[in-house]
């Protein structure tokens, strides 16, 4: 197992690192080819991406003690192609209906669930995804999801850039 971080991630300064994107997909399928396209402009903005090696399951040990996790993926629902979809996960599992499929054994909504109930999750967890159209293998990117590329990267860079206060709630 081996984790990207760039140069001058807070984990290699010594702090702890608090934010964190996963971006899942395929370079070789189609729309699938998203995650990493806006994995390579996160770690060019400076962001911490997580390798999970197309195994979601080796996330339970890199997010464990995140405040924050954002997960970019192609997705399939009813949408238009191109449509950009931001669910947070707070508290329940991630929405079926997103069509974050996986062909592993395990999917990345059923690593968070594991990790939820051994209690090595992020605190927060946001997926922010396109609605694609083209997952055959040597397909190229469609046009819609090329022009959403750029407005799912601010959205995915927003997400890890947000500073929430944790609740205080007497619960």
């Amino acid at each position: 197992m081996h984790l990207v971080r760039d140069a001058f991630s807070p984990l290699q300064r010594g702090a702890p690192l608090r934010t964190a994107a996963v971006c899942l997909g395929s370079p070789f399928r189609g729309d699938d080819a998203v995650g990493p396209a806006v994995a390579g402009r996160l770690r060019a903005a400076g962001a911490t991406v997580l390798d999970c090696a197309d195994e979601p399951t080796r996330l339970l040990d890199l997010w464990d003690g995140l405040d924050t996790l954002v997960v970019v993926d192609a997705v399939r629902s009813a949408a238009p192609p191109g449509t950009i979809h931001r669910v947070d996960a707070r508290g329940g599992p991630l929405a079926r209906e997103l069509g974050l499929a996986s062909t592993h054994a395990m999917g990345i909504a059923d690593a968070l669930e594991l990790g939820r109930a051994l209690g090595r999750a992020p605190r927060r967890v946001v997926v922010v995804g396109v609605e694609g159209a083209s997952f055959g293998m040597g397909e190229t990117m469609s046009p819609a999801v090329v022009a959403a590329l750029e407005t799912l990267v601010a959205a995915a860079l927003e997400e890890l850039e947000r500073e929430e206060t944790p609740c205080t709630s007497g619960h």
